[in-house]
């Protein structure tokens, strides 16, 4: 069965995504993998009344136990999941941990929150999630706390008119297919003097010639704010997700697009995104 793997923290923002990540699991009917990363410290110099190797087995147990009771709590329709797997990981970094759990399991996309209830978790959250973003070998899906999956009936994607697009497409394309759902391709041009509208056609083209899907349509906008931009238009056609792909570095001659938006999305937005990297664009199959 393929795996969707929801990472949390316990905190508020994360019972959104759980919720989110159970839907999508019965929606899709695949294996739902719930883990948490925690670390066991090591204290040098201190005499302690357990070995190390029994602290680590201690803690997993405690960790499992924290885990299917956060879970049995926050979802009231459990056992209507295809499967349920609580993996909680030892590991002293946490997108390290994170990654290699999705690794283990294979899965198909990875699913967490999107920010905190203060400042200081929101960064911690933040900053996790947008080095999964980086380094992740599975797309990964931010949700915004209160959000609810009620269905998705449009999603908007974020081009820059590059061939990793079509492939990140593929597999939005296979992703609104389960819902039925509307695709809007936008680009939002920063140059007054370069509006995109050309290379729309081209693009459009380009798509045609790959992807056979009749509810594609295209937008391109002008704004020297992209992400405020991309928000603003997706929450005014009421956008149940936002796709986007991460991008290295490509130079300064970059027309619009870098890789902080993806990030300043995924720490901000109202609507889940999901965000691919180039690295990853072989995943989410459905």
């Amino acid at each position: 069965m393929k795996s969707i793997l929801y990472a949390t923290d316990f905190s508020k923002a994360s019972q959104s995504a759980l919720k989110y990540a159970a839907s999508l699991s019965r929606q899709l009917d695949m294996r739902l993998v719930v883990t948490h990363v925690y670390d066991v410290p090591t204290i040098l110099g201190t005499q302690l009344e357990q070995t190390f190797p029994e602290l680590r087995k201690d803690a997993l147990v405690t960790e499992r136990k924290r885990l299917t009771e956060f879970c049995e709590k926050q979802l009231s329709d459990i056992k209507k999941l295809p499967e349920l797997i609580i993996d909680p990981v030892e590991n002293m970094s946490i997108h390290s941990g994170i990654i290699a759990k999705a690794t283990d399991w294979h899965v198909r996309m990875i699913i967490v929150g999107m920010k905190g209830e203060n400042a200081i978790k929101d960064t911690f959250i933040g900053s996790t999630a947008k080095k999964l973003i980086e380094k992740s070998p599975c797309p990964v899906l931010t949700v915004p706390s209160g959000f609810e999956l009620h269905g998705v009936k449009r999603l908007v994607y974020a081009t820059d008119f590059e061939l990793e697009d079509l492939k990140a497409l593929e597999k939005v394309v296979a992703m609104a297919k389960t819902f039925d759902a509307e695709i809007t391709v936008i680009h939002i041009s920063m140059d007054k003097k370069y509006s995109g509208a050309s290379q729309m056609e081209w693009f459009k083209e380009m798509l045609k010639k790959r992807i056979n899907y009749d509810k594609i349509r295209f937008e391109v906008l002008e704004s020297a704010d992209v992400a405020g931009s991309l928000k603003q238009y997706s929450e005014q056609v009421h956008a149940g997700l936002i796709a986007m792909l991460e991008r290295a570095q490509k130079g300064l001659l970059k027309k619009w697009f870098h890789r902080d938006t993806v990030k300043r999305m995924a720490s901000s937005s109202s609507i889940p995104l999901l965000s691919f990297n180039e690295k990853n664009l072989q995943s989410l199959f459905f």
